[in-house]
């Protein structure tokens, strides 16, 4: 049994609502002065904090040691882990398929094992909360936030998918739905500004809710919120600071008795309208139980001073406090501390295991769609011209770089391969152009072209000048909306170096497409 209510001193009970983020890649004094000076009881890790599995069992084992020594409870230790675009994980372990990948692999079994297997290799490292899966259903083309890390467009297949996952997760750690009560209509990324998802509450409750739901009525441990307004249900705040939407929406209508989070505070869409350190009241008055600040220690040092202040003068009653730290330390009475007897000897056998990663290799293979047209033919003298991606939203890691063209230079050299900048200039365009008239086919690559027009025009350039054109999305599926003219069109829902194996394969000729298209595209 860990230490009860009764047991902690106000600052104790301010410090287990934060979760906090840091740098570098061993325990620290500023990690230590966060715990010992401020009570701060949890950690959210990122790729920053992440050199090496070993280094990484190393640092979480510390942190739970100290938090154990110095405040007499674990702490959660959280990662955004949901696979594909946004993985935290890369060296020596799995790199796991993203949400829209594993739905167009069209197996629900491929959810369930995907979340089985990472909890294993997390739970290896000493990560116990993960904050996935993503129940956002993409209805938005347009989305610049969501898209290939949703399920689909459809609530239903996210639903199913979602369950399936989550399932998986807690075999051996909590998983989070997110984002709470749906933002996969929103058109602004939340780390940029404040969507506004402006929806009637009849479709808020068949679409938004219903992944939601399915994961409540199955368990689900966290649910992270949205920084979008939905103006049907609190026309003032944010999801994150409404009690309309945190208490009477999610906890009393959809009875949800796990541990509401939510995103990263210091996003643009809570700092610039709220400001990321006051707003820590309102997320706590409108049902928060952790609320996450990620990168700015002085942030985090003010959320609890903030706080502090509210319970003294009475803003926050003691008994609303209470009711929030009894839930957390509920849900840690039933984190696995086995870890803390280990060494990383001991579990370095379930960490990167050849097993998980040939499933995920298979799972990103059987994703590959063709959504229109036909396959190239492999023999026709060809252009191959790729983007060169990166980190497009800011919770995806800049961790893990991947040349396709190099690659596919030292695999298929028969090709001749051009790269392209996300958004190439006239000048480049027009180059391109004139080299691709030589060549019997041109094959290219888009990258959320809706974000890259330049992409498109080139594309078009190409089309108009009656070439054949064969286009892969390495990324979200909608770019066909931009371009229906588009004749040939194959999907790949992510660039990590599974879908880079997965394209090389497909070009050699060693892989037909199978996937089955998660989203609507035109007809």
């Amino acid at each position: 049994m860990i230490k009860s209510i009764a047991d902690l001193t106000l600052e104790e009970k301010l410090g287990q609502l934060i979760v906090f983020g840091f740098y570098g890649d061993e325990y620290s004094s500023e990690i230590e002065k966060m715990i010992k000076d401020y009570k701060l009881g949890n950690v959210i890790l990122f790729a920053r904090n992440i050199s090496s599995p070993e280094k990484l069992f190393n640092l979480n084992k510390t942190i739970q040691q100290k938090m154990l020594e110095h405040l007499k409870l674990p702490a959660f230790i959280a990662i955004d882990q949901e696979g594909g675009m946004v993985t935290r994980l890369f060296n020596q372990t799995t790199v796991f398929p993203g949400a829209m990948t594993t739905s167009a692999s069209d197996n629900l079994k491929n959810a369930y094992q995907i979340g089985q297997y990472m909890a294993i290799e997390m739970a290896a490292l000493g990560i116990n909360l993960n904050f996935a899966p993503v129940l956002d259903v993409n209805t938005n083309p347009l989305n610049p936030g969501i898209g290939v890390r949703s399920y689909g467009d459809n609530p239903s297949l996210v639903s199913e998918y979602g369950k399936a996952y989550l399932k998986g997760i807690q075999t051996k750690l909590f998983a989070t739905a997110k984002h709470f009560p749906g933002k996969g209509e929103a058109s602004v990324d939340s780390h940029l500004d404040l969507p506004k998802v402006d929806l009637d509450l009849k479709r808020i409750k068949e679409v938004e809710l219903q992944p939601f739901k399915t994961a409540i009525e199955n368990g689900i441990k966290a649910v992270m919120t949205a920084h979008a307004i939905y103006p049907e249900l609190d026309n003032k705040f944010p999801a994150t600071l409404s009690k309309p939407i945190l208490t009477d929406l999610l906890r009393t209508e959809l009875n949800f008795v796990g541990l509401i989070v939510t995103d990263g505070m210091e996003m643009q869409a809570i700092d610039n309208h709220f400001g990321a350190v006051d707003a820590a009241v309102d997320a706590l008055l409108a049902g928060a139980n952790l609320i996450l600040y990620c990168h700015y220690p002085e942030q985090q040092i003010a959320a609890v001073k903030v706080l502090k202040e509210a319970v003294l003068s009475g803003r926050i009653r003691e008994e609303v406090l209470n009711e929030r730290v009894e839930r957390i330390l509920k849900y840690k009475n039933e984190l696995n501390l086995a870890n803390l007897a280990k060494q990383y000897l001991d579990v370095k056998k379930n960490v990167g295991k050849i097993e998980h990663q040939r499933f995920a290799q298979n799972v990103v293979d059987n994703a590959l769609t063709l959504v229109k047209g036909e396959v190239f033919k492999k023999d026709n003298k060809t252009l191959f011209i790729a983007q060169f991606p990166e980190a497009i939203t800011l919770v995806e890691s800049k961790g893990e770089k991947q040349n396709l063209t190099k690659v596919l230079q030292q695999e298929i050299p028969d090709f001749d391969y051009r790269t392209a900048k996300l958004n190439p200039s006239d000048e480049e365009i027009a180059e391109f152009v004139k080299t691709a008239k030589n060549y019997e086919q041109t094959i290219i690559t888009t990258y959320n072209a809706n974000m890259y027009s330049k992409q498109i025009t080139l594309i078009k350039e190409l089309l108009n000048q009656n070439l054949e054109v064969h286009v892969i999305s390495l990324r979200n599926p909608f770019d066909l909306h931009l371009l229906p003219e588009i004749k040939n069109y194959v999907c790949l829902y992510e660039y990590t170096k599974n879908s880079i194996n997965t394209l090389k394969n497909y070009l050699l000729g060693n892989l037909i497409p199978q996937g089955k298209l998660p989203v609507k595209l035109n007809n």
